[in-house]
């Protein structure tokens, strides 16, 4: 496996915001990384970003989740989020995106990642739908609802 290149993100959101279509390839698969994230995973995140998710993602890159700690990511955007999560690992680009991203992010990777990438967790077993009934935003939330009763946030949205 090739060593992962740490990279700006504030040089991958300027590609993303000029629709450089050959320098976001580039990092996507030059396994570059921001903070230990992806670049799928920052795509997510950034207001302009769908158009890098509709190229460029797949089920198999936005399923899957990351090892790095939220701690320098949440640090560096200046993301307010609570001890606990930042010390977890596993984050999906969907969970990034649910939490941080537009909703139209949200849908665009729920329709690559179907039922499957939607239930994946966290090390301390959050999930996408928890962070969603945490952001308290019925355009992400409706992606998550079954039918059943929705939960109003609770005690566990309070670490967000």
């Amino acid at each position: 496996m090739a060593q992962t290149q740490e990279s700006s993100i504030e040089n991958f959101a300027y590609h993303i915001d000029s629709k450089d279509e050959a320098k976001v390839s580039e990092i996507i698969n030059g396994n570059y990384s921001f903070k230990g994230f992806p670049p799928l995973a920052i795509a997510g995140m950034h207001t302009n970003g769908t158009w890098v998710l509709e190229k460029f993602g797949n089920k198999d890159n936005l399923a899957q989740g990351c090892d790095a700690k939220l701690n320098d990511l949440a640090d560096h955007l200046q993301l307010d989020v609570d001890g606990d999560i930042l010390e977890d690992e596993g984050f999906t680009p969907l969970m990034l995106a649910v939490m941080f991203g537009p909703p139209k992010s949200v849908e665009i990777i729920i329709k690559k990642v179907g039922q499957a990438g939607m239930k994946v967790k966290t090390k301390k077993s959050y999930d996408a739908k928890l962070f969603a009934n945490c952001r308290n935003d019925e355009s992400i939330q409706k992606h998550f609802k079954t039918g059943r009763h929705q939960c109003e946030p609770c005690s566990a949205c309070s670490l967000m």
